[in-house]
């Protein structure tokens, strides 16, 4: 029901209140608060004295994977001087009151379009490539120039020389993702890109797994583009659509009640390859 707008930390849970990414960290990292030892610390606690005392001594590879995205998450929180601030999660998101509890219990409902994208059964790795995506927070070159980490003529993007490296070039403007969306008849205008909840279907494709297949092609559109920098791997649309179809496969026992829906979408896109 609440959301915590961060400020020293001392009053808010580390893994159960909705301080980050929208959710608890909990929720987000089940692999990783599996093999926690303690979850009564709070946020100031635990930035203290860092996240591994935490954890037992051994992590499973999921935990450990886990762990490294929730150290880059805490890479972006700063506690501030002044006390935590507890928020209702309703759209005025107005200060905490037993009487805005009782509204919220009878009906209202969050705001936060974000929280669908917490809500996907996709790996953690991906819903936090889709909160970054959402918040515009990717390691684009535009972003790393903006931030003065990189010269202009480093920002260009590596396809298409002369154009800055934006989210929107990678994920709409480049040729190969101009391709991948074309090949698919999803087409994607302006910056829907970061709410695919937003981006309207042209063909008859199940609306329940709408947002995870969608964030599924956007993740691999988005390693396609680090291939090429970081390992000089070329990839086409064609190769993109197919990366797609195998992570749909390995991924599919998340999705046992949505089985019939997760097939329509994989038939979908192997149909538009060739």
């Amino acid at each position: 029901m609440t959301t915590v707008l961060l400020g020293d930390g001392n009053h808010t849970s580390f893994w159960h209140d909705r301080w980050i990414l929208n959710t608890s960290l909990a929720e987000t990292f089940p692999a990783l608060f599996s093999h926690c030892v303690s979850d009564i610390g709070s946020v100031s606690s635990v930035l203290a004295s860092g996240l591994r005392p935490l954890f037992q001594a051994r992590l499973t590879h999921a935990a450990t994977e886990e762990l490294s995205i929730l150290s880059d998450c805490l890479t972006h929180v700063a506690p501030r001087g002044h006390s935590d601030v507890r928020l209702l999660a309703n759209s005025q998101r107005e200060p905490f009151s037993s009487s805005g509890a009782y509204h919220s219990l009878c009906g209202s409902t969050p705001a936060a379009d974000v929280i669908q994208i917490w809500a996907i059964k996709l790996p953690s790795k991906t819903k936090f490539f889709a909160w970054l995506l959402f918040h515009g927070r990717l390691n684009t070159r535009a972003y790393l120039f903006h931030r003065n980490i990189r010269t202009l003529d480093e920002s260009w993007c590596e396809r298409c020389h002369g154009v800055l490296e934006t989210d929107e070039h990678i994920f709409v403007g480049c040729s190969t993702a101009a391709d991948v969306w074309g090949r698919i008849h999803v087409p994607i205008l302006g910056d829907a890109f970061r709410r695919p909840w937003e981006i309207e279907l042209v063909a008859p494709l199940p609306i329940a797994v709408k947002v995870d297949m969608l964030l599924l092609l956007l993740w691999h559109i988005w390693k396609a583009r680090n291939g090429l920098i970081f390992e000089r791997q070329v990839s086409t649309s064609q190769d993109i659509l197919r990366r797609t179809l195998k992570d749909i496969d390995a991924w599919s026992c998340r999705y046992k009640k949505l089985r019939l829906e997760v097939q329509a979408w994989r038939e979908w896109i192997a149909s538009c390859i060739l």
